[in-house]
């Protein structure tokens, strides 16, 4: 079997972490795996092999999703894909859902194309309610004109395609190699935070739709009286200097430590200096369904997590069985985060169960289980 993939995005520094691992475990599983992808820099080969897998890359302006280079691009993949058709057997395009490759929803009759396309849908577009309705429509369109549609959640899936969907439902899930139990002591002692100390760590983007504003306002309320306790947020973004502002404006400067952004391969070994993971995800129509792969990061590395109480979370949290869940709200968020600070013995008790509640996460599982069933009944269904 051989499997190209296309997405606007860089490859690997940028590409959607699930696609990666599907890249990197299908090779790794024998498979013959082929990635189209944006190039930003000349400083990138036009073609390399990474881990068994042949990166081909277009030049692509690949921060920028509104405007016609998606599109331009996704023609310029297809393109490219005809080249390597015409020189070997490809099986299955699986390529990015609307609207990664812009107006490019499918292949097209001139090039020569794979017998099997799969889109891939994470979610809708995220940065307003207007292009998460846009998003809805586009990706709606493209499931009647490919083959196969993949998602992350059954919710996701009728949130996007509505209750009377067809849809392939893949998982998000981590690399239970990667993200295992750990300690860190040198990254606390460089955050000055000692061993009878609480970290309270979160891990992502900071974009101004995440409303974070809120998880530091919850941590605020707590710090007060719970002074052994330091919030650590892992990442960076446009809110990031916003959210400065505001611990200042709180006072809690000495208790928050914003590491800014750093290599995904690096997140591991944080999450090995954090005591409590934080999965606070803002309900609201762009986020509540997806499900958040901090959470299951965090649940491998054997973490206990406060999570808000989200259907995308529910995906891999049990209320006070591998951590808490917590309405979307200060106060509430608050409490529960006071809760686990105060006891040692429900960190313990959360934290024991943790990797084992998400073990069926495990992208090799996913792979050899979920996704490769879903390639061989689409090419049979071609026969």
């Amino acid at each position: 079997m051989h499997v190209c993939f296309l997405c606007h995005q860089e490859y690997p520094e940028t590409f959607v972490t699930a696609i990666n691992e599907y890249t990197r475990t299908l090779a790794d599983l024998g498979v013959d795996v082929s990635v189209i992808a944006g190039r930003n820099t000349t400083e990138q080969p036009t073609f390399e092999r990474i881990e068994g897998v042949d990166v081909y890359r277009i030049d692509a302006d690949t921060t920028t999703a509104v405007s016609i280079g998606p599109t331009v691009f996704g023609y310029r993949g297809l393109r490219k894909i005809d080249e390597l058709c015409k020189r070997e057997e490809i099986d299955i395009l699986h390529m990015r859902a609307f609207p990664n490759l812009g107006l490019i929803l499918r292949t097209v009759p001139w090039f020569d194309s794979p017998p099997v396309t799969i889109a891939d849908a994470r979610g809708t577009a995220i940065s307003n309610e207007f292009f998460d309705y846009i998003s809805r429509v586009g990706i709606r369109a493209q499931s009647t004109l490919v083959d196969e549609m993949i998602t992350v959640d059954e919710n996701v899936a009728t949130n996007v395609l509505g209750d009377d969907n067809d849809v392939n439902i893949l998982p998000l899930g981590a690399d239970f190699e990667k993200f295992s139990p750990g300690e860190n002591e040198s990254l606390r002692e460089q955050w000055g935070v000692g061993s009878e100390e609480i970290v309270l760590g979160y891990t992502g983007l900071l974009y101004p739709t995440r409303d974070l504003d809120r998880l530091v306002r919850s941590f605020s309320r707590v710090v007060a009286d719970h002074p052994q306790s330091t919030l650590v947020v892992v990442g960076d973004g446009d809110a990031r200097s916003e959210l400065e502002r505001l611990v200042t404006e709180l006072d809690i400067e000495e208790s928050v430590i914003f590491t800014g952004e750093i290599p995904f391969e690096d997140v591991p070994e944080y999450l090995w200096a954090f005591d409590i993971g934080l999965a606070y995800i803002r309900d609201s129509v762009q986020y509540r369904d997806q499900p958040p792969l901090k959470t299951v990061e965090y649940l491998a590395s054997g973490l206990p997590v406060v999570g808000t109480d989200t259907p995308g979370n529910k995906r891999f949290l049990t209320d006070d069985e591998n951590g808490r869940l917590a309405p979307d709200d200060i106060e509430a968020y608050a409490d529960a985060l006071a809760e686990l600070i105060e006891s040692s013995a429900e960190r313990e008790r959360y934290s024991a169960r943790a990797r084992n509640s998400v073990s069926k996460f495990d992208y090799r599982n996913i792979v050899e289980n979920e996704l490769l069933p879903i390639y061989r009944a689409a090419l049979q269904d071609q026969d």
